[in-house]
């Protein structure tokens, strides 16, 4: 059983920052960096430690800033402040063990001691052991199109703690401050938070396990899977009913296709072709940029907004 009040304590709330001062990251829609932040640590984790016993905590709205992907085009990360970021850590140290032991062995992104390497070793083994019909395929938009009643629901029945889910709610049911606008997140993950990640995984962690309880050779990596099959009808069955569990996620395909390692495929920038998996030199040395930032957020008016809005419900 998870104990909230373990994130009030000092430690906690150290250990916290400490994980998000290594991640480094740009300053949030406050302006402040983790380097200001620091400046007062003590006082700006007493302040959070008091607003969450309190509850008085409201997490600031998020900061989207555009990021070039590998192949150049632009992708929009919605960035926490750094406070913000601090406490998400924290319930993400007391979360993500209860969470991890929900999850299945198919499932490789965001976990630890997991990487791609392990997925490429894994798809070369099952070539070995006759596994020549690849289902491939990419969910489309998922980020951008989760479902937050069905994500809530699935967190709920893991995490019964309700102070915890409150902060769940408002995390990814918060605002989005783009320069020009604030906008409340309907729908979707926010790409950017600390949390999301393990979001991600407990929302389409229903696919791995109807997948594996059919038998396949199911492989999924975020948003992107593939399926190894032993002929072309058993590919289909398998991506056929991966489409059904999507469609009880309210989510769908982008792309889809089945071919043979004999006419070759791409999955997480690596090249499969018979016997071989080989890297483009282009996917090892392009680095991300950021393309836009806005300006902070004039957060004295925001705040008496805020204020008003709660006092008149």
């Amino acid at each position: 059983m998870i104990v909230f009040t373990a994130m009030f304590s000092k430690k906690s709330l150290t250990n916290a920052f400490d994980s998000v001062k290594a991640n480094n990251g740009c300053a949030g829609v406050d302006g402040v960096t983790i380097q200001q932040f620091e400046h007062n640590l003590n006082g700006n984790l007493f302040s959070l430690s008091e607003e969450l016993k309190e509850g008085k905590y409201y997490p600031l709205p998020l900061m989207k800033i555009l990021v070039s992907k590998k192949n150049g085009e632009p992708r929009g990360l919605c960035i926490p402040a750094v406070r913000d970021r601090v406490v998400q850590r924290a319930v993400l140290d007391l979360v993500e063990p209860v969470l991890e032991k929900q999850f299945e062995d198919c499932s490789y992104a965001y976990r630890k001691g997991r990487s791609v390497r392990q997925v490429i070793y894994l798809i070369m083994a099952l070539y070995r052991e006759g596994y020549r019909f690849v289902v491939d395929a990419d969910i489309d938009a998922f980020f951008d199109n989760v479902d937050h009643d069905l994500l809530k629901s699935k967190f709920n029945k893991v995490i019964s703690d309700p102070l915890i889910q409150q902060l769940i709610a408002q995390w990814v049911g918060g605002e989005v401050w783009d320069g020009t606008d604030l906008k409340i997140i309907t729908k979707g993950i926010p790409q950017g938070s600390v949390i999301s990640p393990l979001l991600a995984n407990l929302f389409l962690d229903e696919l791995d396990e109807v997948m594996l309880a059919q038998g396949f050779k199911f492989i999924r990596y975020a948003d992107d899977y593939v399926v190894l099959c032993k002929s072309r009808e058993n590919a289909v069955q398998a991506l056929d009913l991966s489409k059904e569990v999507l469609k009880d996620l309210k989510l769908e395909l982008d792309e889809e296709a089945i071919i043979t390692f004999e006419q070759g495929f791409k999955y997480l920038g690596v090249v499969f072709l018979r016997n071989m998996a080989m890297k483009p030199f282009e996917e090892q040395t392009r680095e991300r940029k950021i393309l836009f930032y806005p300006e902070p957020l004039d957060l004295e008016t925001y705040k008496l907004k805020k204020r008003f809005d709660r006092n008149r419900t």
